[in-house]
This record gives structure tokens, sequence and C-alpha cells, in this order.
């Protein structure tokens, strides 16, 4: 390969600028509306499953101690009934009401953020796959198959894991992190505090993981192009190694390469294990630190410079909505390392794409109607007359690359 155009692909990577925002704007805009659905039904489905620990601390305190009044946040208290038989009744039905609300809600969910995340990526490989045919010769002489490979399938399959799992996965832990907040904080502000103190440690430790791990990501990606070039080029040409008895060098090709993708998922899991474990332990202590506080809080009264009351019903809120957000927040490793992945795989899908044409179509290029996608959009292979054909008024531009020296 000539050494102006030896990196072009990994050049064109580089200049991608901010590639998920991309993705979102060229892919994700004809297919918001069921993005926007999806959130909206999130958000339903996340403050539904806030109902029943307020009510089972409200009901404790009103029906069951007597030591507090049947009130529940934004329902004014007129519509609230004041006999305390009536009030456990409306308990259970708002109680198994959330369940089945959640329920729906999530299912609509669901069924609105995998439309958004597999449209959007049935556009992305269909047009990737259209580029790629668009592209002369030369590139695929400069440029192994393996590599073209791995961008259409691994990097296009991890934003897919991304779009399908990580999106849902932050949008649902923001709603939770923010209702949870709202709730503790109306309820007993004091103990909010001792319950979120580690949220803005495991903000800090996020970011530390996320500015580390980046790098290793990007690394890991372009490891597996290389990967799937040396096998590529071994199976294909099968019969010409078997022939010149070269079955040992293609071997250690894919040996090395197999254990340089090795190297570089090892160093992306050796964060890991620091990281998950890190907020494992800061989302448990925030838990500990909520029952040990409220507990002490109970049995002799407010504690050091806390000085609000704290009621058993409130309590029971408190520890039920805390567990709620202690599994969420250990699994925010799972999310930021789909991010990471996907943001590495969406440079390598938009770097493969900006490659220029070299061979551009006449103004004069006659239509030949080259059909439409299965989505009804038309086919982005432009079903013209090839330039340079002179029956049909073709002409031949010879456009080189950019420079990538």
């Amino acid at each position: 390969m000539a050494a102006d155009e030896r990196n072009a692909f990994e050049v064109y990577r580089d200049r991608v600028d901010r590639p998920l925002g991309r993705l979102f704007r060229e892919y994700g805009a004809s297919e918001a509306h069921w993005l926007v659905v999806g959130m909206a039904a999130n958000v339903v489905a996340r403050v539904a499953g806030l109902i029943p620990p307020v009510v089972l601390g409200v009901a404790i305190d009103a029906v069951f101690t007597g030591t507090g009044p049947y009130t529940l946040p934004v329902v004014p208290d007129a519509w609230l009934p004041t006999e305390a038989g009536a009030q456990f009744r409306l308990s259970v039905l708002l109680i198994f009401g959330s369940f089945i609300v959640t329920g729906v809600f999530t299912y609509v969910y669901g069924i609105a953020a995998n439309n958004f995340a597999h449209r959007v990526m049935h556009a992305v490989r269909t047009d990737s796959f259209d580029q790629i045919q668009r592209l002369d010769m030369t590139f695929f002489d400069d440029k192994q198959t393996g590599e073209v490979m791995s961008v259409l399938n691994n990097d296009a399959s991890n934003l897919e894991v991304f779009l399908d799992n990580a999106l849902q996965n932050s949008a649902r832990l923001g709603v939770m992190l923010a209702g949870i907040a709202t709730v503790l904080v109306y309820y007993n502000y004091e103990l909010a505090i001792v319950t979120l103190a580690a949220i803005p440690l495991m903000f800090l430790f996020t970011l530390w993981f996320m500015r580390a791990v980046e790098p290793r990501y990007v690394a890991q990606r372009s490891v597996v192009g290389d990967l799937n070039t040396a096998l590529e080029n071994a199976l294909s040409g099968v019969e010409l190694v078997k022939t010149s008895n070269t079955e040992a060098h293609e071997s250690e090709r894919v040996e090395d390469a197999s254990f340089s993708y090795f190297k570089r998922t090892m160093s992306i899991l050796r964060l890991n294990y620091v990281y998950r474990p890190g907020m494992e332990l800061l989302a448990g202590l925030a838990f500990a630190a909520t029952f040990a506080v409220g507990g002490f809080w109970l049995a002799n009264g407010p504690p050091g410079p806390f000085t609000t009351e704290l009621t058993v019903g409130t309590f029971v809120t408190f520890v039920l909505l805390t567990q709620q957000f202690v599994a969420p927040l250990a699994e925010v490793s799972n999310i930021i390392d789909q991010y990471e992945n996907a943001k590495a795989s969406c440079e390598r899908v938009f770097g493969l794409r900006d490659i220029p044409v070299r061979i551009e179509d006449d103004d004069g290029a006659i239509e030949l109607g080259g059909g439409t996608r299965s989505d009804g959009e038309p086919r982005n292979d432009g079903g013209v007359t090839p330039a340079g054909d002179p029956d049909h008024g073709g002409v031949a531009g010879a456009v080189e690359y950019d420079d990538v020296s």
C-alpha cells in the first residue's frame, strides 16, 4: 500500500467528530417518534414503580401505628379517605395498580426502544454496504476485506447493543435516580443526605473510568479488524496455503492477531475489575449507611446535627427506595462499557462511510432505477450509468483520497 494511503481508514476514523451524536443526527431523527414514545413510557413506568414504597410507608404510619396522617404526594387530602379500613383498601389498590401500570408501560417502552434501535441499525448496515459497493477496486486492493467485515458485523453489532440495552438502561437509571432522590428529600431531607452522599463519589469514579477505558476500546476495535483480516486471508486462500506449504506461517499470523486482541481485551477487563466492585461497594455503603443511621434515629432520636422527626413508615420507605437504586447503580459499569465500545465502533463505521469515492458520476448520468430498500427508501447505490462508459455519456472522475500522510 502506498505510504500516503497506508492508514487511510484510520485517518478518516480519527476525523469523525462526536460519532454517537452523528449517529443520532443522521439516522435517529427519522425514527425519533419511536424514541419519544419509549422515553415517555419509561418515565411513566419508573414513576409508577415508586408508588409501592411510598404508599406502604404512609400506610404503616397512618393505618398500623397511628403516628402520622394518611397523605400522599401530589394528591389532595380531600380525595383521600379518613377511615382506617378505607385507607388500607386504597393502599392495596394503589400498590396493585402501580405494578400493573409498571408492567404495561415497561412493555410499551421495550417495544418502542427496540424498534428505534433495530431500525437505526438496519439503515446503518445497508447504507454502509451501499457505500462499500461504490468504492473502486483500489480500495479493496489496499484494505483487506476482513477489516470491512469487522465494521459491518462486529462494529454494527456493538452499536445495536448500545441502542438496544445501554440507552434503555441509562434512561431508566436516570429517571429512577431523579424520582427516588425527589421522594427521599420530600420525606426527610436530612436522612436523604446520608443516602445520596455516595452519588458524587460514584460520578467521579465513573468519570475516571470513562477517561481511562476509552483509548483501550479504540485499540481493541482496531485489532478486531486485524484478526478478521488474518482469518479471512487464511480461509479465502486456503488452496494456495496448502499448495505452497505455508500453513505454519498462516497459523502464526492468526495466533499473533488473536493474542493482540487478547491483550487489548484484558487491558479493558483489568479496569473493569476495579470499577465494577468499586461501584457495588459504594452502592452497598449507601444502603448500609441509610439502614444504620435510620435505625439509630428511630431508637435514640435524631443523631448528631440532625433535628427532624423520623417515623417507622418513612424509614421503611427510605430502605425500600434505597434498595431499588443500589442494583441499577452497580450496573452502571455495563452501561459505560457498552457506551465506550459503541463510541469506538461508531468512529469506525463513519470512518468507512467517509472514505471518498474515486469515480464520480457525470452530471448527465442517466438513472437506471436502482430500486428501493426494504424500508421503502431509495437505494443509495445510485442506479446510474457508471462513469467512464462512453456509450452512455459517463466520464471518469479520478478523485484521489484526501492526503492522509
